[in-house]
């Protein structure tokens, strides 16, 4: 039986909101969640409208797990950590149209590469990447706690799939993608170790005695970027040291008050998306990256985070004084 809606796979923050976004579309939506219990539906969305007034919305989903999943959906969109994307497609795969559409919306770099051998003949692969900022509130309950972009770009096309090369959600469909998955990787691989090493939030990057290491780690990640060597350099032709600078710290003001997901993994003792992110430069990168170098090997040894956190403090202490 086939299913000509959206199957949402993960209820965190942001498959809540996506969720949400796509039923108020007209579109039938189901969310495969792990929880427990069974959320309830409508989901419930707090947003603060243009005038700055408290809003909500809420939309009518069906909540499913795995077991309960019956048929093919046409439509599919992967809401997990990086290193549960794989997984996560495989647990629903047999639940998934052979000609249909697959999208992936999480943090981080390699994951969606990662995904690409695993899929169904004809199967279209779209990779999405956005800066709005969501926090879950309860099962079926989000916030939205910040405006941002979000693109959806083709990593795998074939002529096939049942919906061609047009994403069936309006304005968010983007050509250069991977240029876009790129600007956002190097934007968590600066806030989201550094918020998390020094448990602050995100605004506080851009404030002493962080800031010394927040520029210095900018400048890292350019000279990476626009190495000749570097894998992906046709997709960074255009991030000059300057635009970096301007994206990375406009993201910081922006989510000032937010935590990363990354400081919030390590307060609640989780797993972190450390592996696509700083690990995506630690393995990719031609130019010498001790800064991602340190951010990978201090976020992978947890135990010792205090000692890893003053180190890095001591060697920048001179500049922020």
């Amino acid at each position: 039986m086939t299913k000509d809606e959206w199957l949402v796979v993960g209820n965190g923050a942001v498959g809540l909101l996506w969720a949400s976004k796509l039923s108020a579309l007209g579109n039938p939506v189901t969310i495969v969640h792990r929880s427990a219990s069974q959320p309830e539906s409508p989901i419930i969305v707090d947003f603060t409208n243009d005038a700055g007034e408290p809003q909500q919305s809420t939309h009518n989903v069906t909540f499913a797990t795995r077991s309960e999943l019956e048929g093919k959906y046409t439509k599919v969109l992967l809401c997990t950590k990086a290193f549960d994307l794989v997984p996560a497609y495989l647990d629903i795969r047999e639940h998934t149209k052979k000609r249909g559409l697959i999208a992936t919306l999480c943090n981080g770099m390699g994951a969606q590469q990662d995904l690409i051998p695993h899929l169904k003949k004809h199967q279209n692969l779209w990779a999405g990447t956005t800066s709005e900022g969501a926090l879950k509130t309860a099962s079926n309950g989000v916030r939205q706690t910040g405006n941002g972009d979000t693109f959806f770009g083709l990593l795998v096309e074939d002529e096939k799939n049942l919906f061609g090369n047009q994403f069936p959600y309006p304005g968010v469909q983007s050509e250069n993608v991977e240029q876009r998955l790129l600007e956002k990787v190097a934007v968590n691989a600066i806030i989201n170790p550094l918020t998390a090493l020094f448990s602050i939030r995100n605004g506080q990057v851009l404030e002493p005695p962080i800031r010394p290491i927040f520029d210095a780690a900018i400048d890292e990640l350019s000279s990476v970027m626009q190495d000749e060597k570097f894998k992906y350099r046709a997709y960074t032709l255009n991030l000059t040291p300057e635009l970096l600078h301007m994206r990375v710290s406009t993201v910081a003001k922006l989510t000032a008050m937010n935590c990363s997901s990354m400081y919030e993994d390590v307060r609640n003792l989780r797993k972190t998306e450390n592996e696509y992110i700083s690990g995506f430069f630690h393995r990719e990168a031609n130019t010498p990256t001790p800064l991602q170098d340190f951010f990978y090997r201090a976020l992978n040894d947890r135990p010792h985070l205090e000692e890893h956190k003053k180190k890095l403090l001591s060697m920048y202490q001179e500049l922020s004084a």
